[in-house]
């Protein structure tokens, strides 16, 4: 099994920006919840006739629902983001392309400035899917650094050390040889 690749510098700032969004909206969440209850317990007794009171903090409380959901998942994403899981990064996709159609759609009715909320889904879409960011959540090759193909053995003659990334890698010890060396820094032998 081959060890995780290191975690890109964008996935950290991308779960940071997770976190701090699903906190958000956790305060968010608790707040419109805190004015739904006090809305409906404390204005309602005082004005028993007005029943709109009512309609007003439902729809409060569902908001706050709302905005608690999106804040945990946030914070799971985020969690996710850090650990390198895949279904994190699927996730990430899966919320990026259902914010582009809301913003796509909040345009079209009419929310010119939404035309914003497009510009950064397609730009973490388009991080996400880079292939050293795949291969960090296991969606993509292992990018290993200073991946090279294997040297050429058939085309070295007879009796020369075989090419390595450095320049050659000593026939007796193994060591990497720099270019235009004549001695191997490592056993001294000659080349």
């Amino acid at each position: 099994m081959q060890p995780k690749p290191k975690r890109p510098t964008g996935v950290t700032v991308l779960a940071i920006l997770d976190i701090l969004g699903g906190l958000a909206g956790l305060g968010a969440g608790a707040l419109l919840i805190g004015i739904a209850a006090l809305a409906s317990s404390s204005l309602a007794s005082q004005y028993p006739g007005i029943s709109s009171i009512s309609g007003i903090a439902s729809i409060l409380y569902a908001l706050g629902a709302l905005a608690l959901i999106i804040g945990i998942v946030s914070i799971v994403v985020a969690i996710g983001f850090l650990g390198g899981k895949g279904w994190a990064w699927t996730l990430g996709i899966v919320v990026g392309v259902i914010n582009i159609i809301a913003s796509l759609v909040e345009t079209a009715i009419g929310f010119y400035s939404n035309i914003i909320g497009i510009i950064f889904p397609i730009i973490i879409i388009y991080y996400l899917m880079r292939p050293h960011v795949k291969a960090f959540f296991g969606k993509g090759p292992a990018m290993a650094a200073g991946m090279q193909p294997p040297p050429m053995m058939s085309s070295m003659p007879m009796g020369s050390a075989p090419m390595g990334s450095m320049g050659m890698t000593c026939k007796n010890c193994g060591a990497s040889i720099p270019a235009g060396a004549t001695r191997c820094p490592s056993c001294g032998a000659n080349l």
